[in-house]
């Protein structure tokens, strides 16, 4: 059987390979463009003309002093930061916030609300974020672009679709229609996404090369979390958002997680239960308040100095993270590893006892650690793979000549 290349099939992919060149190599022009993508200069010309007449792109005049130029100016090419405007939401326990971007990738204006997640309903969860996002519209109404993206990092599960918040320690309720919410009251496709994929989209597209087809960004904060790229492609389940590394058995009927389940690898890696656990409180139960990281750092320094609790409260930590990575490498080869996070800073308590479990025969195999990279700001990593996530599906959807341009939501 014959398959048939549609002409338009064929600009559409040339047209969203010209503006990721544009997205990974910043402001090109027309001759570089071709170089980057490999189309002729004359399949460039036509694609860049007919995406600056939809004002996809527009074009700064490379100067040179009046007395030096020889024949037309040279123009580099960029996307039109006012073609369209992109709103990035993060969901974590007691906190909601809203980043504004441009078309061209530049941020233009942030709002951070605190609110009590944990105690919220589903309509008091969708009404906050709904609030924060358009008090920060209405101060940028008359300086963006039509809103034509939401996409929202969420500490938690999310459907296989992206709408549908499932479940998550920051909050007691479950099955929460966010997206829909989110595109009925603002008009614009809305997206979810959890924070640890967004990580490993956001690693991913900064550095392909370094990071390779196969890697696992494993999350350290007061959960225990997994982006994994597998084959070049992000993971995810059939019909959940994710790998979920912290929740997978570290101890049978062991320590309470924040999930309500007993015995997860977060139950003892995560900051609340190292806390807990060096703290001698009851691991059955979750702690009134989250430890502030002025205490952890000192719990840290206390590990650091001598043998006790504290230094085995990490030393544990390392244990259920390298067993559930010696269970993970069970199922394929072992990969290169990122941790990010604010836990990043105590990994010097913890790798040597991640090593030595991954090491241990009684595990299967013995698995070498290959640690490529330590990133402890994970918000910032988070809010990038949300970005970039977003301006990919806008690159992938421009509409074609005739077709309704996007209009203010």
């Amino acid at each position: 059987m014959s398959i048939i290349v549609r002409p338009d099939d064929v600009r559409r992919q040339n047209q969203f390979g010209i503006l990721m060149a544009l997205r990974r190599n910043g402001n090109l022009s027309r001759t570089e463009l071709s170089a980057a993508t490999g189309l002729s200069a004359s399949t460039v010309t036509v694609i860049t003309n007919s995406l600056m007449e939809r004002d996809v792109l527009t074009a700064e005049q490379v100067g040179e002093p009046i007395g030096q130029r020889r024949g037309r100016p040279q123009v580099r090419l960029l996307p039109n930061p006012r073609y369209a405007s992109i709103a990035i939401m993060r969901l974590a326990l007691n906190m909601i916030s809203a980043d504004i971007y441009d078309y061209s990738g530049n941020l233009l204006g942030s709002r951070t609300d605190a609110v009590k997640t944990k105690a919220m309903t589903s309509d008091e969860l969708i009404s906050s974020m709904i609030g924060t996002l358009r008090s920060l519209l209405d101060d940028q109404r008359d300086e963006i672009g039509p809103l034509a993206r939401i996409s929202v990092g969420v500490e938690g599960i999310v459907d296989g679709d992206g709408k549908i918040f499932l479940s998550s320690p920051v909050i007691d309720v479950g099955d929460i229609p966010i997206g829909a919410a989110l595109e009925r009251e603002f008009g614009a496709p809305t997206e979810l996404a959890n924070e640890c994929n967004m990580i490993a989209e956001a690693l991913r597209w900064r550095a392909p090369e370094r990071y390779g087809p196969n890697f696992a960004a494993v999350l350290m904060t007061i959960g225990i979390g997994m982006g994994l790229y597998l084959n070049g492609r992000l993971f995810s389940g059939i019909a959940s958002s994710a790998v979920e590394f912290g929740h997978m058995c570290y101890k049978p009927d062991g320590a309470l997680c924040r999930c309500g389940r007993h015995g997860c690898i977060e139950a003892y890696a995560g900051q609340h239960s190292i806390w807990r656990a060096a703290m001698g409180e009851d691991i059955g139960k979750m702690l009134a308040e989250e430890p502030t990281p002025a205490q952890l750092e000192a719990l840290a320094n206390k590990a650091r100095a001598a043998d006790g609790p504290e230094r085995e409260a990490f030393h544990e930590a390392g244990r259920a993270i390298g067993t559930g990575l010696s269970n993970l490498f069970s199922m394929f080869d072992p990969i290169p590893l990122v941790f990010a996070g604010p836990g990043v800073q105590f990994m010097d308590l913890m790798k040597d006892s991640i090593a030595r479990t991954l090491d241990n025969p009684s595990y299967g195999l013995p698995v070498p650690i290959s640690v490529i990279d330590e990133e402890p700001d994970h918000v910032a990593l988070t809010k990038a793979g949300n970005l970039m996530s977003a301006l990919i599906f806008l690159d992938g959807n421009i509409p074609s000549v005739g077709e309704m341009p996007l209009r203010a939501g």
